[in-house]
């Protein structure tokens, strides 16, 4: 996916990713879930997110929802708190926030 955000263009295929979050994948489960977490070249980190009409990626369709995607950008700080919330791996974790994380 490609999202241009302030002006900078933002682009799954051409970003590091660094961890995934994948509740339900079914993607014909109105609840299908996937966020991944990614890291661009100049060290930005943003979620991909996407997922059914009963998610916080949903979308109106004006007499409906629908599933949807979205790319939401995060500081360094927010990246480390997205991967705690999600139980992400703390190898993961160590290996791309070890100056952030007390020993």
């Amino acid at each position: 996916m490609k999202q241009i955000t302030n002006r900078k263009l933002y682009d799954t295929d051409q970003a590091e990713q660094i961890a995934r979050h994948a509740p339900n994948t079914d993607r014909q489960d109105f609840y299908f879930l996937i966020e991944t977490l990614y890291k661009t070249s100049d060290g930005d980190y943003f979620i991909h997110g996407e997922g059914g009409p009963q998610t916080k990626y949903a979308k109106s369709t004006g007499n409906g929802r629908t599933g949807s995607e979205q790319i939401r950008l995060l500081s360094e700080e927010k990246a480390v708190d997205w991967c705690e919330d999600k139980a992400i791996n703390s190898a993961v974790i160590i290996d791309e926030f070890e100056h952030l994380i007390e020993t």
